[in-house]
């Protein structure tokens, strides 16, 4: 089964780019290269057990669910723009400066001031594990540093704006940019802020005509192997060296081993509507006193035979509604993602920025939800991105009724 998807897959990215059918990041052609990749690299030997019956249902109704919602959203929406403006790079866009300006020296301030908050926890335990102690508290802690909680969403908008927005800023703001979104990224030892800043980077010079495909394939194997020494600095100094993951092992945990993980969870019989799925709701909704069951900030780990905790993004869906929650979030999110990319073409300030994190989420689905399970970080990037790309705020008293 798994060649004959692979051999279909393929067929359709061609028919894709032959006809002309969106471009190399338009939502469905990166929802059919993402999983055509992952089931070839299934056809080397691996270490891990086979793909099973449940991931291949899934696959075959979130693919062309996906797909199909998505390209019709889109051409469904009208046009503003011409075929041939698609073929020209993309310019620089314009700003609201001020709020742009506020939010960045903000971030310059916050940013450090977030580290050392979280250096002096940190620094209470053994600084030989130093790395792997951040991660942890990032994880398992439940401190709350105010204000400093949202320097890390401040600095992806930052980002998602100020690329687009270069070189209508000084090269400086932007590298400074790029400094403090490392800074978050280290702070908690996190691997999407860097998997971000790179997917955007990439995205952004793709449509600027800056660089090609080949640079892009390039950066890919740059980013599996920042990734992988990441994840060895982050390790325990008490692992021995036959302990540590190799290359190869780090390439099967989080490539391919989400896909086989899916076929070993369970279906959630708590009787709550969408416990998994909308777990940073329910989290918000108990802030405020409400008394609704959680579903686990981190998913236990099963065996694969090497260990793993991430379950791609069907894992929410499935486990609350079933095969049926993969065919109704795969219309939802191809209805959203078309709509995303129809705003990005038509040259739309706001869908322009925002698209960045959809690329971002459609690149990742074969290793977590990084959407609906992000819920709470999604709202407030829209909201941070709104008020950078909003030139002009105005309230309309109704002066001008007739």
């Amino acid at each position: 089964m798994s060649i004959g998807i692979l051999i279909l897959l393929g067929v359709v990215a061609a028919a894709f780019l032959a006809f002309k059918v969106g471009d190399v990041f338009s939502p469905w052609f990166l929802t059919v290269i993402v999983w055509f990749g992952i089931l070839l690299m299934f056809q080397f030997d691996t270490l891990l057990y086979p793909l099973g019956d449940r991931f291949y249902t899934s696959l075959l109704l979130w693919i062309p669910i996906f797909c199909g919602a998505s390209i019709l959203t889109y051409y469904a929406l009208p046009s503003t723009t011409t075929d041939n403006k698609h073929k020209e790079p993309m310019q620089a866009i314009d700003v609201n400066n001020t709020i742009f300006n506020v939010l960045f020296y903000l971030s310059l301030v916050l940013t450090p001031l977030y580290l050392y908050r979280i250096m002096q926890t940190i620094m209470m335990f053994d600084t030989s594990d130093m790395l792997y102690n951040l991660r942890i508290l990032a994880v398992h802690g439940e401190q709350s540093y105010g204000i400093l909680n949202y320097t890390y969403v401040i600095n992806m908008s930052l980002l998602a704006v100020g690329i687009w927005h270069y070189p209508k800023i000084p090269l400086w703001k932007l590298l400074a940019i790029y400094f403090v979104c490392g800074i978050s990224a280290f702070a908690i030892m996190e691997k999407g802020m860097i998997f971000f800043f790179l997917a955007a980077t990439v995205f952004v010079l793709y449509e600027k005509r800056v660089i090609r495909m080949r640079t892009i394939i390039i950066w890919g194997l740059v980013i599996v192997v920042l990734f992988f020494l990441m994840n060895m600095a982050r390790d325990s100094s008490e692992l021995d060296d036959d302990e540590r993951m190799t290359f190869l092992d780090f390439l099967a945990v989080y490539l391919l081993s989400p896909s086989v993980a899916y076929d070993r969870i369970s279906e959630d019989m708590s009787g709550q509507w969408g416990t998994n799925t909308f777990y940073t709701v329910y989290l918000f909704l108990n802030r405020f006193g409400f008394n609704f069951e959680q579903g686990a900030k981190l998913q236990d780990f099963v065996w694969v035979p090497l260990p793993t905790n991430v379950y791609t993004i069907f894992q929410p869906f499935y486990q609350d509604f079933g095969q049926k929650g993969i065919a109704m979030f795969a219309l939802l999110y191809g209805t959203l993602s078309g709509w995303v990319y129809r705003l990005f073409r038509n040259g739309s300030r706001y869908g322009r920025c925002i698209y960045i994190y959809f690329v971002y989420v459609l690149v990742l689905q074969f290793f977590q939800d990084n959407l609906l399970q992000s819920t709470v970080i999604v709202l407030q990037f829209l909201f941070f991105v709104w008020l950078m790309t909003q030139q002009k705020y105005y309230v309309n008293w109704g002066n001008d009724v007739k």
